[in-house]
């Protein structure tokens, strides 16, 4: 299958290949395939900046959301991409992040913008009207490790 990927390639014009036996073959990339990478690698990113958008503006409206539901202050539970896009998309609304947690120990005393990420037992001392979990694969865990908060009156909640 690879050989076959590769003398599409060369067929193709992208990849020119010199040697006779397995042990001897070199792939060279010619000049119009470095131009068809460049030009992928540039749709490629083009296509993740439009993603981008999309999912920020869908967790802009998630926000508002929020906020008209009486939340205004929020800690942010999980430091990884979901709450880089929740922290660029809050600038949008009038909501408050005001305290960035995550069980990962390794994160903590990373920098969020103008917040550190703290351990989880810090979310009270925040104040916060709601945590926002911002993980996606252990989000019935968090809920379960957050259950306490709601007798406390801070919701948690999800995007």
């Amino acid at each position: 299958m690879a050989h076959n990927y590769v003398q599409a390639l060369v067929d193709q014009g992208y990849v020119m290949t010199s040697g006779e036996t397995n042990r001897t073959m070199r792939y060279l990339v010619t000049a119009t395939g470095r131009r068809r990478l460049a030009t992928l690698m540039q749709e490629y990113a083009s296509e993740i900046a439009r993603m981008y958008s999309i999912a920020k503006t869908e967790v802009e409206k998630r926000l508002h959301q929020l906020w008209k539901e009486g939340i205004q202050a929020i800690v942010v539970f999980g430091a990884a991409e979901t709450g880089e896009l929740i922290y660029s998309a809050v600038k949008a609304t009038p909501m408050r992040i005001v305290g960035w947690v995550d069980n990962d120990v390794a994160k903590h005393q990373q920098r969020f913008g103008y917040l550190t990420v703290c351990p989880p037992d810090t979310i009270e001392s925040c104040r916060p009207d709601a945590v926002l979990i911002a993980s996606s694969g252990k989000t019935e865990d968090i809920h379960r490790q957050l259950r306490h908060l709601s007798k406390k009156g801070i919701a948690v909640v999800t995007l």
